[in-house]
């Protein structure tokens, strides 16, 4: 056995092992197996899926190559030409070739079969020797194992034969002898013929155990050839039924189309009512932007003005300060002008607290300033947030819109796809109606078919095969 890559390769008489190792061992379906056994014992092809089935039983892939013929067999060619030249049943005459080939043990009805029909081709001392090398070819069973007899003529002769040359019977006696041999003559040929009924009876025993053989291996064909066409039976009846369903599906997938066609005629209207929305809400938000964007350029002009203002002020309020340190240090100088100041005094403490009031004012006005600031930042985001919205929406539209382009292009790939399968449809109920004849064809011949006498060759095969065959192919 030798591998190429990842193909093995099996001779005829190996793959026969290994499936019949599968039946014996029960892994798998045994009913395949014996059809695929079957095929091989028959040299038959293989279907796709039987060899599909046997390779993921072997776990490998495989192909069948010639086996290698023995040369060295005397015997093969000798059964050879026993079958070219259509002396004996040629299909028992295949099965013990193939038994010899495969050095597997004879039975004794075949053995006994084989013998006398060499016999009719090979002179009787030759015998011994070719029963001696079969024997060291393919050992038969210790109950079938015999010697070959040379025949009684040839041990009469050789007795005649021992006699000297010029001896002749005394003349008394010569009455008496000639008596004897003619009694020896009678007793030889009732035993010859004595032999030749044996040797029929054991030929009849040997063709019945055959046809017993055949008819057993015909009933296994048939049994198996009656599984193999109710499974495909089987198989039309639910190939049928799911093209019932699929004519079901096929008409709610129209009703279906109906609906969405309504449902997408719908929704355009409310995408063409949604559009216009979007439009005007559009141009009221570019409105609001420009009126925003005013009032912030407005907003910005104050804050400017009050930051000018807010930057005298504090100059204002500096140089006053400096003032008052002033004042204060003159007042340390000249306490005895104290009484004439105090009512200037008492002027710049309520100018001070006026200031005062103003510095609070300015605070104010600072926060009314950060607080516009954050409304400002506000505005922004949100007006942000509407250009995201819109930008979303207009994605939105865009992707319905290619969803609905795609699907006018599915809904014309679909329609194509009904006519083809309408097309489909209508050639396998034709293929189903043909197959339905031939089944009907193939029943009475079935019944009307008598059982032959003759036995059948081992190549042969049954009627039901080949309607099998063409069911399949069909």
């Amino acid at each position: 056995m030798e591998s190429t890559g990842n193909i093995q390769q099996f001779t005829n008489s190996q793959i026969i092992e290994k499936i019949q190792y599968f039946i014996d061992t029960n892994k798998g379906d045994v009913g395949r197996l014996y059809h695929i056994l079957e095929h091989f014992k028959q040299n038959k092809p293989l279907y796709q899926s039987d060899k599909n089935y046997l390779e993921s039983k072997l776990s490998v892939s495989f192909e069948i190559i010639d086996e290698k013929k023995p040369n060295d067999n005397p015997v093969l060619s000798k059964i050879q030409l026993l079958m070219s030249t259509e002396t004996g049943d040629p299909g028992r005459l295949q099965h013990i070739y193939d038994m010899i080939y495969q050095n597997k043990p004879l039975y004794h009805s075949d053995q006994v079969y084989l013998e006398s029909k060499l016999d009719e081709q090979d002179p009787p001392e030759n015998i011994v020797t070719r029963l001696e090398y079969s024997k060291n070819r393919y050992s038969a069973p210790k109950e079938t194992v015999f010697e070959a007899k040379p025949p009684a003529k040839l041990q009469v002769q050789k007795l005649r034969g021992s006699m000297p040359k010029d001896w002749s019977p005394p003349e008394s006696n010569s009455n008496e002898l000639t008596g004897i041999y003619e009694k020896i003559k009678t007793e030889e040929e009732l035993l010859a013929e004595k032999k030749k009924e044996h040797d029929q009876l054991q030929l009849q025993r040997s063709k019945l155990s055959q046809l017993i053989l055949n008819r057993k291996d015909y009933e296994k064909q048939v049994l198996l050839e009656k599984t193999l066409l109710e499974s495909q039976i089987k198989e039309e009846h639910l190939s049928i039924q799911n093209q019932t369903k699929i004519s079901e599906q096929i008409i709610l997938q129209k009703a279906e189309l109906e609906q969405v066609k309504s449902e997408r005629n719908e929704l355009m209207k409310k995408i063409s009512v949604d559009k216009e929305k979007i439009a005007i809400d559009l141009e009221f938000q570019r409105k609001q932007l420009l009126q925003t964007k005013l009032e912030q350029e407005e907003i910005d002009k104050q804050i400017k003005n009050e930051q000018i203002q807010l930057a005298k002020m504090a100059e204002e309020q500096k140089s006053n300060l400096l003032k008052q340190s002033k004042i204060a240090h003159e007042i340390n100088e000249k306490q005895g002008y104290l009484e004439k100041t105090k009512k200037e005094y008492e002027d710049i403490v309520s100018q001070v607290n006026l200031e005062k009031s103003k510095l609070i004012e300015c605070e104010k006005l600072k926060k009314l300033i950060v607080s516009q600031e954050k409304d400002l930042v506000k505005a922004q985001k949100e007006r942000l947030k509407i250009n995201q919205i819109i930008s979303k929406e207009k994605e939105n539209i865009a992707k319905k819109t290619k969803e609905e382009q795609a699907k006018l292009k599915q809904q014309s790939v679909l329609v194509k796809q009904l006519a083809s399968e309408k097309k489909k449809l209508e050639k396998i109920k034709l293929e189903r109606k043909k197959v339905e004849e031939k089944i009907k064809k193939s029943k009475p011949a079935k019944k009307t078919r008598a059982p032959s006498k003759k036995a059948k060759p081992a190549n042969s095969e049954p009627k039901i095969a080949k309607s099998t065959e063409n069911t399949d192919s069909a």
